[in-house]
């Protein structure tokens, strides 16, 4: 019935504790790479598959690493084709986070993956398109 809000009126010898001064390791914490996998590049797939109608399936497995606290940016791409969609599996079953996945152009995908924890880390990534 009653709102009661308990602000820094309310609350006896209250002080904030705002540090706005960023931590001097913050940019050796926070890596970004990026990488480049064209279907019929130098680092070819490992493996690629025809799906029937015109649609392919283009796996990198296990040639790529990320390194503890990185976050890395995936260009998935070829010549003549048009990307459907990609994605990426861990070898582990740690934390990985994929921060953003979308199609840049008609024949690139892009994932950003960001690894937290403390150990290099390999993956898998994953490229469906259609030429």
């Amino acid at each position: 019935m009653y709102h009661y809000y308990y602000g820094p009126a309310l609350i006896p010898y209250f002080t904030h504790n705002l540090n706005t001064q960023r931590n001097p390791d913050f940019s050796e914490r926070q890596r970004r790479r990026e990488i480049t996998l064209n279907v019929d590049g130098i680092i070819p797939p490992s493996s690629s598959e025809d799906l029937g109608d015109g649609f392919y399936s283009f796996a990198w497995t296990g040639q790529q690493v990320i390194d503890p606290g990185e976050y890395l940016v995936c260009h998935l791409e070829g010549r003549d084709i048009k990307v459907v969609n990609g994605g990426f599996a861990p070898r582990d079953t740690a934390p990985l986070y994929a921060i953003a996945s979308f199609p840049r152009r008609r024949n690139q995908w892009v994932i950003i993956i960001h690894n937290p924890v403390q150990t290099q880390r390999a993956i898998s990534l994953y490229l469906i398109a259609k030429r």
